[in-house]
């Protein structure tokens, strides 16, 4: 039987979401199934989507409304997404419902996509969770702080939460569906098992919980073009948004090992002060799979995708996240020992030499290659086979 599966992805930048869902996206289409893509970025599904012959849809989206200070529970992000209104949230509930309805959806599988989870409770649809730990806060109520490192009093994040939790079930009074009692119970699906490993989950303290396994990989990108110079091969993947970039790649080049730096949308002044013959700038993005056997170490924004891939090869990483969900994830793998954290709110003094460690001390090396060896039974193609079939199962 042939099913209409939507892919939905709301909130979000760049081309890990896209490029985790792409090999499932392709094994539905071999077994005869429609996928449709809906998505946060329609300039990152050109990059990627085009040359397999897949369209989409942008996903409804309401601008970033500013609040106090910076995000501190899950309820809070929403609250700064269109939930802090009943009226912007039905509208945007509304829209992705008529998505559901025009593609004919039998499975809704969300990827960061919590309206798209609301849509689908007021159309009784299925729905798969193809998110990371980030995206799927603990079953708790309210949402737990995001931030342990700074104490919140359980009453300031209920306060948090009444606002967002009143919106949702204003929708869902709307289409005559019974209310939630938190926030957290929207994420309460036909399957709700995680993408990634426990060790790499944002929330240490979920507690026991079912994941699928590695990231699938994209399989998309070019061979790595590394400089012919005597030395450990470094990869870096690096944005504008990083805060210490500039010292980053400063640090890269001053060690003189073969160098390839994936850095999209360059400045050309900086492309042309860092390149040198051990040193090389990509645009395009390159083979993730093959550039994780080839490196020695890498250096992230602390996207998961690359950095489980590089984890997965056994490669230690030094990590720069920009915004909160990078750094959770960092924490995690620096908690592993498997890498380094450079910490966007402070000066960029320790950059070098947290490099230099990360290169050079062995240990680091080890706690990657034993997350390695204790993952290796779980292969790209079984997490695939396993997700069709429990969509197969869901449709049924």
């Amino acid at each position: 039987m042939s099913l209409s599966v939507l892919y939905a992805w709301e909130f979000g930048a760049g081309l890990g979401h896209i490029g985790a869902f792409l090999p499932l996206a392709r094994a539905l289409r071999d077994k005869g199934h429609a996928v449709h893509w809906t998505v946060a970025s329609s300039t990152s599904a050109a990059r990627l989507l085009d040359k397999d012959h897949f369209t989409w849809l942008q996903a409804p989206a309401c601008p970033e409304q500013a609040r106090q200070g910076p995000p501190l529970t899950y309820a809070d992000i929403l609250l700064r997404f269109g939930y802090a209104s009943a009226s912007d949230l039905l509208g945007l509930t509304v829209a992705w419902r008529e998505l559901m309805q025009l593609t004919g959806a039998q499975v809704v599988l969300t990827d960061h996509a919590p309206t798209a989870l609301l849509a689908a409770r007021t159309l009784d649809l299925p729905a798969v969770l193809f998110s990371s730990g980030f995206c799927v806060p603990p079953r708790q109520s309210p949402t737990p702080n995001m931030r342990p490192w700074i104490p919140l009093p359980a009453e300031q994040m209920a306060t948090i939460e009444r606002p967002a939790l009143a919106s949702v079930n204003a929708v869902l009074d709307r289409f005559g569906k019974p209310p939630l009692d938190g926030i957290a119970q929207l994420f309460d699906v036909a399957e709700d098992t995680l993408l990634g490993f426990p060790e790499l989950d944002h929330y240490a303290e979920r507690g026991p919980a079912r994941y699928w396994g590695n990231l699938p990989d994209a399989g998309v990108g070019d061979p790595a073009p590394w400089p012919a110079v005597p030395g450990k091969r470094l990869f870096a993947y690096l944005r504008t948004e990083c805060r210490h970039h500039e010292a980053a790649l400063a640090a890269l080049h001053a060690l003189g090992q073969p160098t390839v730096v994936f850095f999209p949308g360059a400045p050309e002044a900086l492309v042309a002060r860092f390149s040198a013959p051990h040193l090389v700038f990509v645009q395009s993005p390159v083979d993730l799979a093959r550039t994780g056997q080839e490196a020695d170490a890498a250096v992230t924004y602390a996207s998961l995708s690359t950095t489980t891939r590089f984890l997965l090869a056994g490669k230690p990483v030094l990590l720069l996240p920009w915004h909160l969900e990078q750094f959770m994830m960092a924490r995690r793998v620096e908690q592993m020992g498997a890498g380094l954290l450079v910490d966007p709110e402070k000066p960029a003094t320790e950059i070098a030499q947290k490099l230099r460690r990360v290169i050079a001390d062995p240990a680091f090396a080890g706690n990657a290659q034993a997350f390695a060896r204790k993952y290796a039974a779980f292969p790209q193609e079984v997490v695939i086979n396993n997700l069709v079939r429990r969509i197969e199962e869901l449709a049924a």
